[in-house]
C-alpha cells in the first residue's frame, strides 16, 4: 500500500539525527510513497546534498515562517510554530514521522489518535518522567521546555515505535517496559568508499559536535600519550560549530593541545562538507570515539566503511551495536587502554590490515540499502 508519509524534521544541526531525516525521505520516495518533510528550520536542499550526501528530489517540502536566529529562545519559539502547523497537517497524511516530545498537547492529542503515528527514539529513555540532561548544555533550555510541556505518551500511543539501536531499545525496556523496534542510521557505504585511499596516514580521527558532551578532549590526551610513547601521529578533531558554545569549546581544545605540547600534531577541521570528512576518515587509520553512554554512533560506522578501526567505550551503542564487544574494533575502560589499541593498530600495518577488513565489512551491516529495505517493511506492515 503507498502511502502519503509526512517527516517532522523538528531538529537542527548537522549530525546522525538530521542524516536520518534525509535517508527516510529517500528510502520512502524510492518505495513509491510520497513523502513530505515539515521543518521549523531554514532547510536548503543544496546544503543538504553537500552535508548529508542526499537529494531530496520528490520530495515536498514545507517551511512556514519562522526565526532564522541560532540560540535557545529561537529554539523554542521555532518549536512552538512546528507544532501548531503539524497540528493542522497530521490528519491529511496516512502516517507521520516524529522525534520531538517537545509538542503542544493539542498536536500531541491529534498524533495519539492516528493510525500512523511513527515515533524514532535517538536518544535513551532512562528516567521515568523526562528530565534535563547536564550534559547537554547546548539544549538544556529547550529540554527544559520539553519536560514542562509533554511526556511520554508519544512514545507509548506511537503505532510504530523505533529506537536508533538495541541498546537504546533495552533501556527503554527497562525504564518504561516498551521494547521499540530496532532501525540502525544508515551509511551511505558505496559513498564513504569512493574516499577510501591505499596510502594511510598515522592519523587518529575525532569525529562529532563541538561540545563537552562529544569529549574531543579525550582524542587530544590520546595523542599526547603516544607521543609520550614515541609514537608519531596525527590527531584530525573534526566537527560543526555553528554557534559561540561550540566556536569557545574549539578554542578550548586548541588551548588544551598547547598546554600538553601536542599543537603541532593536532588539526581542528569545522564545518566541512562531507566530501572533506569522508576524504579524512579515507586516509587515516584510527578513529576514536570519546563519548560514553552514545546511543548509536553512526559516526563509528563512517568510520569502518572508510576503513579506520574504531576505537570505542565499553559502553553505549557503539561498544553494543556497532563494534559488538571487540569483535569489530576495539574498547576502552580508561585512556591508558585506548593509546594501547592506538599504538597497536599504528605500529603494526598487517594489524591495521587485517583489522580494516574486517570493519569495513562490518559497516556494510549499517548499509543505506539495509536501513530501507527495512523501513519498507515497516511501512507496509503499518498500512495493512
Amino acid at each position: 500500500m503507498l502511502m502519503r508519509v509526512l517527516i517532522y524534521w523538528s531538529i537542527g544541526g548537522i549530525g546522525g539525527i538530521q542524516r536520518i531525516y534525509t535517508m527516510l525521505a529517500k528510502a520512502l520516495t524510492e518505495c513509491g510513497h510520497s513523502v513530505t518533510i515539515l521543518t521549523n528550520r531554514s532547510l536548503n536542499p543544496l546544503e543538504v546534498t553537500e552535508m548529508h550526501g542526499v537529494h531530496l528530489s520528490g520530495v515536498n517540502i514545507i517551511t512556514p515562517p519562522h526565526l532564522t536566529c541560532i540560540n535557545p529562545l529561537c529554539d523554542v519559539v521555532n518549536s512552538i510554530i512546528g507544532s501548531s502547523k503539524l497540528y493542522g497537517l497530521v490528519n491529511d497524511y496516512d502516517a507521520v514521522y516524529i522525534d520531538d516530545l517537545a509538542l503542544g498537547s493539542l498536536t500531541i492529542n491529534e498524533l495519539i489518535k492516528h493510525s500512523g503515528l511513527i515515533f524514532y527514539m535517538h536518544g535513551l529513555i532512562d528516567r521515568v518522567k523526562i528530565y534535563v540532561p547536564l550534559s547537554k548544555p547546548h539544549r538544556m533550555f529547550i529540554n527544559a521546555i520539553t519536560a514542562l510541556r509533554s511526556s511520554y505518551r508519544l512514545i507509548r500511543e506511537a503505532k510504530l515505535l523505533l529506537a536508533n539501536s538495541a541498546f537504546t531499545s533495552y533501556v527503554a525496556y527497562k525504564t518504561i517496559g516498551i521494547r521499540p523496534r530496532v532501525l540502525h542510521p544508515p551509511v551511505d557505504t558505496g559513498l564513504v568508499a569512493k574516499f577510501r585511499s591505499s596510502i594511510r596516514e598515522n592519523a587518529v580521527v575525532s569525529l562529532g559536535r563541538l561540545g563537552a558532551a562529544k569529549g574531543h578532549e579525550f582524542a587530544i590526551r590520546l595523542i599526547q600519550g603516544l607521543k609520550e610513547r614515541g609514537i608519531d601521529a596525527k590527531l584530525y578533531i573534526m566537527g560543526s560549530a555553528s554557534d559561540a558554545a561550540s566556536r569557545l569549546y574549539a578554542l578550548r581544545l586548541i588551548n588544551l593541545a598547547k598546554r600538553l605540547n601536542v599543537h603541532d600534531r593536532v588539526t581542528l577541521i569545522l564545518n566541512s562538507p562531507l566530501s572533506k570528512v569522508y576524504s579524512i576518515l579515507g586516509k587515516s587509520k584510527v578513529f576514536v570515539q570519546a563519548k560514553w553512554g552514545e546511543p548509536f554512533g553512526i559516526v563509528v560506522v563512517e568510520a569502518m566503511a572508510a576503513g579506520s578501526v574504531p576505537i570505542v567505550p565499553k559502553s553505549g551503542g557503539p561498544w553494543h551495536d556497532i563494534v559488538f564487544y571487540g569483535k569489530y574494533g576495539y574498547g576502552y575502560s580508561n585512556l591508558s587502554e585506548a593509546i594501547d589499541a592506538a599504538e597497536g593498530v599504528l605500529t603494526s600495518d598487517s594489524e591495521y590490515g587485517k583489522l580494516s577488513e574486517i570493519v569495513m565489512r562490518r559497516a556494510e551491516e549499517f548499509s543505506y540499502n539495509v536501513f530501507k529495505n527495512k523501513v519498507c517493511r515497516f511501512l507496509d506492515e503499518l498500512g495493512n
